[in-house]
């Protein structure tokens, strides 16, 4: 008799290497964003860290011939892709928010999630070519490292060639990669140790919420509502 296995609730990361954006320019365009924008404080920490303020990602979509604009537009393209996979049908996704990130030594962030998003990521503009300038790291469920922990497996399982098991995953930065996660999943980045800056841009993404899709989901929670009190058909009094 096999004993079967389950793995419940995975918690799915996309990513993608952009070969067309001219990595270059991008980088121009984040140090001149950094010059003429205060910062402003989100998760970042450091003594230099920048993070810019918000931008509009759909009015940068609208920029035929610029490189920001060109990112954007893939971003946007990747996340409904990637959206797709949850087979959610009535709506597509679009910005909700996109900044610009600068870490250089030292710098990192905290430990968070997105609230008020459905999907978030980052795209690698500038990644320092030697020493470690900090991956980006998902944590695991609070009370699923505590299960581990209190029947003293955490050890055993950290050491595992089974990723489901761990605490936490890395994912190193690379130039020109894009990476897409659900928004709720906690994430830090850790500390740039290299002499040079590591830049990112980040991004929410949420429902498209237009009077159309609303149209559509409110048709198909009636026809599901009616289903349910009707059964199949042949006999609606049970």
């Amino acid at each position: 008799m096999d004993l079967n296995l389950d793995y419940l609730f995975p918690t799915p990361i996309w990513w993608v290497d952009l070969d067309h954006i001219n990595i270059k320019e991008m980088q121009d365009i984040c140090y001149g964003i950094a010059e003429n924008m205060e910062t402003k404080e989100r998760s970042n920490r450091g003594l230099m860290n920048y993070q810019s303020p918000d931008f509009f990602g759909e009015k940068l979509c609208e920029e035929e011939d610029d490189e920001f604009g060109k990112l954007a537009r893939s971003i946007k393209d990747f996340g409904n892709k990637a959206f797709d996979s949850f087979e959610s049908c009535v709506t597509t996704l679009e910005f909700a928010n996109i900044w610009i990130n600068i870490n250089n030594k030292g710098g990192y962030n905290e430990v968070h999630t997105h609230p008020g998003s459905l999907m978030s990521g980052a795209f690698y503009v500038k990644v320092p070519e030697e020493g470690d300038c900090g991956s980006i790291t998902f944590h695991k469920n609070a009370m699923e490292g505590y299960v581990t922990h209190s029947l003293g497996l955490a050890e055993d399982l950290s050491k595992a060639e089974a990723p489901h098991t761990h605490a936490t995953m890395s994912y190193p930065p690379k130039e020109g990669r894009l990476v897409l996660f659900p928004s709720w999943i906690s994430h830090g980045v850790r500390e740039n140790e290299t002499e040079e800056d590591r830049i990112s841009i980040s991004f929410n993404l949420i429902p498209n919420r237009n009077k159309r899709d609303m149209s559509e989901i409110i048709k198909s929670h009636a026809n599901t509502t009616i289903l349910h009190t009707r059964g199949d058909g042949n006999d609606s009094s049970n």
